[in-house]
């Protein structure tokens, strides 16, 4: 069984040595079925239908966002509205950062695909309980209720894609959860608009897509099980390596940095236009679609050009420079073209940063904890989300100004990008040293 040699390889190209027989290809997608002795490969519509699980959650805030003012209205005499009705959009949120971790747990111990079937057939009904739910207490318990299905759903579907694939295959797949996040996010916001205008109920609907999705789950998905129950299996990345809790706290900690400030553009960037005069929800718009557009060119620049050719530290030092860079032009910027220019610079090193953090997790799991570290992580990154505007804020606060606030995010970033290229450059003169 190989062995695989932590820190010191490329991104993806795994080195080991086999016993009594040939080295294993670590590009290989086969993997094992509940069956043993079985061997099934996974192809491009089981990619398909994990990549497009885990978009789902972009349904918590992307196609809401524009009915709220009409869901304020109708509640408007509602005890305490002016802040239920907004939480129902981000409740869900703190929920998954609550639920994660043990849903993993969870996980690892009764098996991915039951969980994973059934959360998304829960998430339907939860999803659209508000179609028929009057009470504003009753459909915030709902939104509750949906962040533990969302929970499971990118939890798992996460952890399935480090079991079925491995290699540059791999990190291609985690890359492009980004980039379907990022691209559903731009299209929801347009299908909630559209929706939006048959009233705030409408937009709702839209999660019984979630009903077709659990059917080909069943259908085509399979069980995953640990390379070691099948004989002469090929060796994969990460299956024989040892759980390392304390690198795992260590990606966790990082894990709340790259929530915090994946969400600095999208949350703030409309307050930053405001501060300039700019009051034109068309440009603001457009702005916004430029910033998703360079997470997309972000998340795929990652998966084909950055991941085979860099290792860990050298991605987060690109990685946090490039988003740091972003932060400091939007907190400089004096017009609409430098800031819409700092906003895609920014939302490049976010497509970068995102699965630079997600890869070195998944990389580090042995398979009888995947599912616990992914869910380690979505927790502590859905937890730097909920926080993004509490910690802003407060800066804000103490600065005078939002774009201040930002740029001290970005100092901070830009300091990690530092100890990140140290870190590289040493295993770097290491390396050769040892050549």
């Amino acid at each position: 069984m190989q062995q695989v040699r932590h820190g010191r390889q490329r991104n993806g190209a795994v080195r080991g040595k086999a016993s009594g027989r040939s080295r294993g290809n670590v590009s290989s997608t086969v993997i094992e079925d509940s069956a043993p002795g079985e061997a099934r490969e996974a192809r491009a519509i089981h990619a398909a239908i994990l990549l497009v699980t885990s978009g789902l959650t972009t349904l918590v805030t992307a196609v809401l966002g524009p009915s709220m003012p009409k869901m304020q209205a109708h509640f408007a005499d509602a005890p305490m509205a002016d802040f239920l009705v907004p939480l129902t959009m981000t409740v869900p949120l703190l929920t998954m950062a609550a639920l994660s971790v043990f849903i993993g747990l969870l996980a690892d111990r009764v098996g991915r695909k039951r969980i994973l079937v059934y959360s998304t057939a829960a998430y339907a009904i939860f999803g659209t309980a508000p179609l028929w739910l009057d009470s504003l207490p009753q459909i915030f318990a709902s939104r509750v209720l949906l962040g533990a299905t969302e929970a499971a759903l990118m939890t798992v579907s996460s952890s399935m894609i480090g079991d079925y694939f491995c290699g540059l295959k791999r990190q291609k797949f985690m890359s492009l959860q980004t980039t379907v996040a990022a691209g559903s996010a731009f299209v929801l916001n347009l299908v909630g608009g559209a929706v939006g205008e048959f009233g705030w109920r409408a937009p709702y609907m839209i999660y019984l897509i979630s009903v077709p999705l659990a059917l080909l789950m069943a259908r085509y998905l399979w069980e995953p099980r640990p390379p070691a129950d099948l004989a002469g299996s090929p060796a994969r990345d990460g299956e024989c390596g040892d759980f390392r809790p304390r690198e795992l706290t260590g990606i966790c900690i990082l894990g709340i940095f790259v929530g915090l400030v994946f969400l600095i553009a999208p949350v703030h960037l409309g307050y930053l236009f405001g501060a300039l005069g700019v009051k034109s929800s068309a440009a603001i718009g457009a702005a916004y679609g430029l910033n998703s557009l360079g997470v997309v060119c972000g998340t795929l620049c990652f998966g084909w050009i950055v991941a085979p050719r860099l290792r860990v530290p050298a991605q987060l030092a690109l990685a946090c420079g490039i988003t740091a860079a972003g932060f400091f032009g939007m907190s400089l910027a004096n017009s609409y073209g430098l800031l819409t220019m700092a906003a895609s610079v920014n939302g490049f090193g976010a497509g970068l940063l995102l699965p630079t953090a997600v890869t070195w997790n998944m990389r580090i799991l042995p398979f009888s904890r995947r599912c616990f570290g992914v869910g380690a992580f979505q927790s502590c990154m859905f937890l730097g989300m909920f926080a993004n505007p509490l910690l802003v804020v407060s800066l804000e606060h103490s600065t005078g100004t939002r774009a201040a606030a930002v740029g001290i995010v970005g100092a901070g970033l830009m300091a990690l990008a530092v100890v990140a290229a140290m870190v590289s450059l040493r295993w770097h003169r290491q390396a050769l040293e040892a050549a």
